[in-house]
């Protein structure tokens, strides 16, 4: 290569040829031509500083130098245009004659003039066919280095005797060996890089036919020297070897390929199974099967070309379909065209993607003007159905998709569901358990997937076990009610809606749709016990009010002074008593659970906190001393209004008091900090579910499952004594431990703090 110097005043240039070059050492094909390059220009170097003053090895023809060098040169040339490809993948090597005639080349001509002849054939021989520049190189060098090893293998055994003797055969056959050896390994670097495999396997795969090909070369070789010699009148006969020699290069790429075909149509059928990236993967596959250099698929559903490149055989390109492509587009029967084509395309082999009278556009096979081979009728008997075959995998594969796309969408709807739905099979295993199923059982559904249902549900009723699958060949579509408890032990009450499909009087599966019914019947429990609790803490006041009014009435001119003020006390106290709850449930009503308290009214002032909650601590401790308290020996000022502040207190005390076991104490503590007074009431009974926590403070709600209640109550004290500790500017706060017990803290400002 001849470079010519860049001007001084254009710096950029000598730039762009370092980027160049640079380049160029990144690429392992680019280095290994140039390896390559560098090993023939020194091996003939090497041929004509030692051989350059030798003849040729045996005598010539009787024609004169210049005509014979010409001659052989024709000769060579021609041998090298007899070509026979075999692909190795997407790499093609070529197997010719020209060594059969180097063999020719190396015995007639001297050192110098025969590398002359083999590389200028060689050179005039690329540019008829229009090799690419890289490879135009690759071969020049690879033959360079192998030319030069034949012949100084050659002329270091068998000298210049000047006919044929036997050193001469052995010469001319380790020559053409080691010639062998060379081109091989040259060629197994590229092919090593191009394929993406070791250049070692390459040499192990071919190495037994490289050799037989080898003998064959010095055989036909040998035997034309010696006819040219004595009776050059038969050496149109030494075109049946040649001919046999060329029949079997063929015989062994046709081997080749068929091996490569076959291998690929093997993964071709499974790319058609799987579907996966399909259209690409068929063209990448029928390139390679066929031997083609550009495979191209015109599908109807997308407007545009989808093709694959010899040049780019691991990427996929898109783009307008080429006219000559789309005016075949609704042919109903295999094309092989070779005219009207672009320049660098030969021959066209087109067939139709078809399947079940739908139409799906067409698949088409190249090959490329200076290095592709025509297509035959058996690649279009091979390709049709191959055509067909990917109709049907994309129609396939249209089904798939419509099919998982309704799936994804029924799927959604299941998981989405806030009602649980459930699907078994005949014998009762689940099938499918969605995730609103999951979060009222307390169980996953990889738990309950391949498990019976009656196995699963914690159905403690026996008449509730009977109906989990109640369905029959004349009641598909039937509901039960029945409980359930869950994995943490909280009883549900679930309705199941059975549709069941059956054959031949068999449940197949049974599709149950799961709707909890656990706070509708907890609110009518709730409603039926907070009617009954109501009516009963009425009738507590009530009772005595009635009875000591129609003593008064009747015998109250009898009683003693001391006995009617006793029983006005009692009728009074009665009466607050009734006042207060009847307040209680009109205060409830005026509040919702998601206001602030403005409708509430407090007549705040300074009062002693200590003193408000040892008056509790005294009227609910009683007689036994269940109420222990925990009390500063000062006073402790609070801003609040008192009367509610016992209320709130009283009804803590009161709670811990009825939800403690009766040998159980409830302790009281006072403690005043950072311009707050707290007042913690713990008591050591059952606690309350973490998912409760929050709970308890809004109106009606009861701790307890209204199925098992065993306290009484309104549901309504957390609620109003919440309201009543904001309303004075504080705020009850609480923790509890599931069976340890619960602490309930009110917290007031103190008098000082809002004062200052």
């Amino acid at each position: 290569m001849t470079t010519t110097p860049t001007p001084a005043g254009h710096p950029g240039m000598f730039a762009r040829v370092a980027a160049a070059v640079r380049d160029a050492s990144k690429d392992p094909v680019l280095r290994r031509v140039a390896a390559v390059s560098l090993l023939g220009a020194v091996l003939t170097t090497a041929v004509l500083w030692l051989t350059g003053d030798r003849v040729s090895v045996v005598d010539g023809v009787g024609l004169p130098d210049g005509w014979l060098l010409l001659g052989l040169t024709a000769l060579t040339c021609a041998a090298e245009l007899t070509v026979v490809r075999l692909r190795h993948g997407d790499a093609v090597e070529e197997l010719s004659l020209y060594e059969a005639a180097l063999v020719v080349v190396v015995l007639l001509l001297p050192p110098g003039q025969a590398l002359l002849a083999a590389l200028s054939a060689l050179v005039v021989a690329s540019a008829v066919q229009r090799r690419p520049p890289v490879k135009a190189v690759f071969n020049l060098g690879t033959y360079a280095a192998a030319v030069s090893s034949l012949i100084l293998v050659v002329y270091a055994l068998a000298g210049t005797p000047g006919h044929m003797t036997a050193r001469v055969l052995v010469g001319v056959l380790l020559g053409t060996l080691l010639f062998t050896m060379v081109n091989l390994g040259c060629l197994a670097q590229i092919l090593g890089v191009v394929g993406g495999v070791s250049p070692w396997r390459i040499i192990r795969d071919e190495v037994r036919l490289s050799a037989y090909m080898a003998v064959g070369t010095v055989a036909t070789g040998l035997t034309t020297v010696e006819i040219a010699r004595h009776s050059p009148m038969l050496l149109p006969f030494m075109a049946m070897p040649a001919l046999a020699l060329t029949y079997a290069y063929r015989a062994a790429a046709q081997e080749a390929e068929e091996r490569t075909r076959s291998a690929r149509l093997l993964e071709l059928s499974q790319v058609l199974a799987e579907r996966e990236d399909l259209v690409r993967r068929f063209l990448l596959l029928v390139r390679e099967a066929f031997g083609a250099d550009l495979a191209v698929a015109d599908l109807a559903d997308t407007g545009a070309a989808v093709s694959v490149d010899v040049n780019a055989p691991t990427e996929i390109m898109t783009g307008p379909v080429p006219p000559y492509l789309a005016r075949l587009r609704h042919g109903d029967r295999p094309e092989h065209l070779s005219k009207g084509l672009p320049a660098d395309l030969r021959d066209l082999l087109v067939v139709p993607v078809e399947a079940g009278g739908h139409r799906f556009g067409t698949v088409a096979l190249g090959s490329r003007t200076r290095r592709g081979r025509h297509r035959s009728t058996r690649d279009m008997t091979l390709l049709a159905p191959l055509g067909g075959a990917l109709a049907v995998a994309l129609r396939g594969a249209e089904h798939l998709d419509r099919l998982v796309e309704e799936s994804s969408k029924l799927h959604a709807v299941v998981e989405q569901s806030s009602a649980g739905i459930v699907m078994v099979e005949g014998d009762g295993i689940v099938r499918m358990w969605n995730e609103a199923f999951a979060d009222l059982t307390g169980i996953s559904a990889a738990e309950a997937g391949g498990r019976r249902l009656a196995d699963l549900l914690d159905v403690p009723d026996a008449d509730d076990r009977a109906r989990l699958l109640p369905v029959t060949p004349g009641s598909p579509k039937t509901a039960a009610e029945l409980s359930i408890r869950r994995a943490d032990g909280e009883p549900r009450r679930l309705r199941l809606a059975h549709s069941a499909v059956f054959q031949a009087g068999r449940l197949v599966r049974d599709v149950i749709v799961i709707t909890d019914l656990t706070r509708e019947y907890r609110a009518e429990r709730l409603k039926s016990d907070f009617i009954a609790t109501v009516s009963h803490e009425l009738r507590t006041p009530l009772t005595p009010i009635i009875g000591y009014l129609d003593l008064l009435r009747t015998r109250g001119a009898r009683m003693t002074p001391e006995k009617r003020a006793q029983a006005l006390d009692l009728v009074a106290d009665r009466a607050r008593h009734m006042s207060r709850l009847v307040e209680d449930l009109l205060l409830a009503s005026r509040m919702d659970d998601g206001q602030d308290e403005p409708a509430l009214r407090t007549d705040l002032g300074v009062h002693d906190l200590v003193t408000l909650v040892r008056q509790v601590a005294e009227d609910m401790g009683g007689a036994d001393g269940r109420v222990v308290t925990d009390l500063p020996g000062e006073p402790v000022e609070v801003r609040c209004d008192a009367g509610r502040t016992i209320q709130v207190v009283g009804n803590l005390v009161g709670n811990a008091l009825k939800y403690s076991p009766a040998a159980e104490r409830v302790e009281v503590r006072l403690r005043a900090c950072d311009g707050r007074a707290s007042v913690e009431v713990v008591d050591r009974g059952r606690g309350i579910p973490a998912d409760q926590l929050t709970k308890v403070f809004e109106k009606f709600h009861r701790v307890e499952d209204p199925m098992t209640m065993s306290t009484g109550g309104t549901g309504l004290g957390l609620f109003i004594a919440r309201r009543l500790a904001h309303a004075m500017g504080g705020d009850i706060s609480l923790i509890s431990t599931l069976g340890s017990g619960s602490t309930f803290t009110l917290v007031l400002p103190l008098a000082r703090t809002d004062a200052g």
